[in-house]
């Protein structure tokens, strides 16, 4: 949401969804920002990336919100993915399951010290 806000102009659009699909809860964010560079799509989720047209309007960001994001939503079990086209916008998409993800139960408790 926050990169939705990031690279969409002043009175930009955009829309955020939530849906159940079967076992799991889809969520959307669609602005008609800047989009992403086609030849750059593949790059998005690697730590560090920006591409070429988000780092010349916008100068503030390190590349590590995205491969951030990436990691957590697999280690809970869901999905990540984009469509994008330069120009006329982006769509976020991810997927979690709706049971949650197993808790882990340690044999220590905290202690105080």
């Amino acid at each position: 949401l926050s990169n939705a806000i990031k690279y969409t102009k002043e009175k930009g659009k955009i829309y955020i969804k939530i849906s159940i699909q079967g076992k799991f809860v889809q969520f959307e964010v669609k602005d008609n920002g800047m989009g992403i560079p086609k030849n750059q799509q593949s790059n998005i989720f690697q730590r560090f990336f920006r591409a070429d047209n988000a780092i010349k309007e916008v100068s503030v960001g390190t590349g590590l919100g995205l491969a951030i994001i990436k990691r957590l939503v697999e280690l809970l079990g869901g999905k990540i993915w984009f469509k994008s086209k330069e120009n006329k916008g982006t769509s976020f998409y991810f997927k979690l399951p709706l049971k949650g993800i197993k808790g882990n139960r340690g044999e220590k408790g905290l202690v105080e010290t």
